[in-house]
């Protein structure tokens, strides 16, 4: 069950591995809802999309948008300062953290893996893309999916289309999928794992 955390100002939900110790270190998931990303849609989102067994030993954490900054107009500061109240909060790694992020946190997902992209090994967006972001070398380990849903407008597909061309000669493995009867914002009942597990194959 996710629980609600203040990490450096910024209210979270978390949830933790299951027999989590503060003497083991863990990978993270961060999850980047859309819209204001306010407390009720950072609630849905956290059923929706960032709830998959694939991040069951990660410490996932979705940002709540409490101070009327979206993640997505975050400066590399703001973000630089995000990810260290997370490194001081809990005891995690290095590398091989998880992002995902929707609509406008789809963007922002992808804002802060150009901030480190060391930091990161998986990325998904539903959609979203790196826009204004320009990648380089230090992406070439990434693997990254982008989600769209059949109803969503023209503009997401292109974004998504223009950031796979881009990424594709650059990184470890890109995705990018059409899933039917969807828009972004997915019902509870589809099966976000079948994204997710885009990320995991060949492992």
């Amino acid at each position: 069950m996710f629980i609600k955390l203040e990490l450096h100002g910024i209210e979270a939900l978390v949830l933790f591995p299951e027999n989590y110790s503060d003497e083991n270190q863990y990978p993270v998931f961060i999850g980047l809802s859309g819209g204001g990303q306010s407390h009720a849609i950072v609630q849905f989102s956290a059923g929706a999309y960032f709830n998959s067994e694939f991040f069951k030993d990660y410490i996932r954490i979705i940002p709540i948008n409490s101070n009327n900054h979206n993640f997505k107009d975050y400066s590399s500061d703001d973000i630089k300062d995000f990810i260290e109240g997370i490194r001081n909060y809990f005891n995690v790694t290095n590398s091989n953290w998880a992002i995902a992020g929707v609509s406008n946190g789809g963007k922002a997902a992808f804002n802060f893996v150009a901030q480190n992209p060391l930091l990161y090994l998986y990325a998904a967006s539903f959609p979203g893309g790196i826009f204004e972001n320009e990648p380089n070398k230090e992406w070439s380990h990434l693997r990254i999916v982008l989600a769209n849903g059949k109803k969503d407008g023209d503009s997401w597909l292109l974004e998504s289309k223009a950031t796979y061309e881009k990424l594709l000669p650059l990184v470890s493995s890109i995705e990018i999928m059409v899933i039917s009867g969807q828009n972004h914002t997915i019902s509870e009942t589809y099966d976000i794992n079948q994204i997710y597990s885009k990320l995991f194959q060949n492992n």
